[in-house]
């Protein structure tokens, strides 16, 4: 009787056992429904696309040469005078992109080609006054402006480059600028006591030198960013 007593009491804390269980599970589990899920969020790239001349370096050539001034010391008098190309069109920019696009152009680099010699050091006769390839150079300079029509106007006279440093208008989406190059060769005779070896200087230029380039590059850097 009294191990009939214990089995039973066994099963009756076994059976509350199985009830608490129950209840744990049914109260955490099953109390509500619940589901999850995966999702994706996206969002478009900004265009980055400049157009430009030969992969950022731009190569001119001037369809009619340069000769110094007609002008003579005596005219100046003793003043330094000058002679220039045409504004040559060197390069049109457009910006194809989604963003705005600060541009920067950069000269440098100033190289002369000579017509009989391979270099300034393997020509033979040179006045006395010409010594150095430095002084042939110091005779041309190039200058750079920018508009924003496909044809020069006189108005891109107000819109010169400074090499090096961002051109002042940012250009916008789907806007073009226009470069233009203009090569000036001066005679100084105001570095001259008489203008004798100034002239000595320009007429071995003449009688020598073939070509004068410059490299010219530009960059582009973001300027605008979307959403703005």
């Amino acid at each position: 009787m009294t191990q009939r007593k214990s089995i039973g009491a066994k099963l009756f804390i076994a059976l509350i056992a199985l009830t608490l269980i129950s209840c744990c599970f049914l109260g955490s589990t099953f109390a509500r429904y619940t589901s999850g899920g995966n999702g994706s969020a996206s969002t478009g790239v900004a265009a980055w696309k400049i157009n430009g001349p030969g992969a950022d370096e731009i190569t001119v050539t001037f369809d009619e040469g340069l000769s110094p001034s007609m002008s003579s010391f005596e005219d100046s008098p003793g003043a330094d005078v000058s002679n220039s190309t045409a504004p040559q069109l060197i390069a049109t920019i457009t910006n194809e992109g989604d963003v705005a696009a600060s541009i920067t152009i950069s000269v440098g680099n100033l190289v002369l080609t000579y017509q009989n010699s391979d270099s300034f050091a393997s020509i033979q006769d040179k006045p006395s006054s010409v010594k150095t390839e430095e002084q042939v150079k110091g005779l041309f300079d190039i200058a750079l402006y920018y508009g924003s029509e496909a044809s020069w106007t006189n108005d891109y006279l107000n819109n010169g480059i400074s090499s090096g440093n961002a051109i002042g208008d940012e250009l916008g989406v789907g806007e073009s600028i226009s470069i233009y190059a203009v090569v000036t060769w001066t005679t100084k005779y105001s570095a001259s006591d008489d203008g004798v070896d100034m002239d000595e200087l320009d007429t071995f230029a003449g009688e020598n030198v073939a070509t004068v380039s410059w490299d010219v590059s530009y960059t582009a850097v973001q300027a605008s960013e979307i959403p703005a």
